[in-house]
């Protein structure tokens, strides 16, 4: 008769593997983190505090330039995205009156420039998503973004902004994603100096 080795049972006795609670939460913790992988974020630095605020002014625009050196393809089209969801998320907080884009109206009558300096970006497209899955990683945009009193060009106050998809996952965001975190984070400026 051959000889069978012993195997430890590593659950409690009487107990399957997948009956121990431990085990149990342990798997479904790795399950979740694989299917929802980490969340979108933005985060921003003040380089100089607002001295004035914002809520004695009645106007605003809003501008949005680059100044990556191989931007990637699409990129034009996130420029506008950034421009368009700031104005849309501004006008959604009721802060200024009036709220000009600066690309459709560089003329505007506006007391404060809202200026936004996109100054690198890690690109992760759908393709790279597909392909790539949880391992293409989170997308990245960075930016600087100044507001100015427009009559006296004063610096109001500036901030260095970071936006980041979701990642670690198969579905998780791309550039687009990053680039509404630091559309948030713009807002978030504005309203918590107004």
């Amino acid at each position: 008769m051959p000889i069978r080795p012993r195997v430890k049972n590593l659950s409690t006795p009487g107990v399957s593997l997948f009956q121990n609670r431990s085990i149990q939460i342990g798997c479904l913790l790795a399950l979740l983190f694989f299917a929802a992988g980490c969340s979108s974020t933005g985060q921003n630095t003040v380089r100089q505090p607002f001295q004035t605020k914002l809520s004695r002014f009645n106007s605003a625009y809003v501008e949005v330039k680059s100044t990556v050196a191989n931007p990637p393809e699409r990129f034009g089209e996130f420029l506008v995205q950034l421009e368009s969801r700031i104005i849309a998320d501004l006008r959604a907080q009721n802060t200024f009156k009036k709220i000009y884009s600066h690309a459709a109206d560089p003329d505007n009558t506006a007391e404060v420039g809202i200026l936004v300096i996109v100054s690198g970006v890690r690109n992760v497209d759908n393709f790279d998503r597909i392909m790539w899955g949880a391992m293409a990683g989170q997308a990245k945009t960075k930016a600087l973004v100044e507001v100015r009193d427009r009559k006296t060009n004063e610096l109001l106050g500036s901030a260095e902004i970071e936006g980041a998809s979701s990642g670690g996952s198969v579905v998780a965001g791309t550039t687009g994603q990053a680039v509404d975190r630091v559309a948030d984070e713009v807002v978030k400026i504005v309203v918590q100096n107004w």
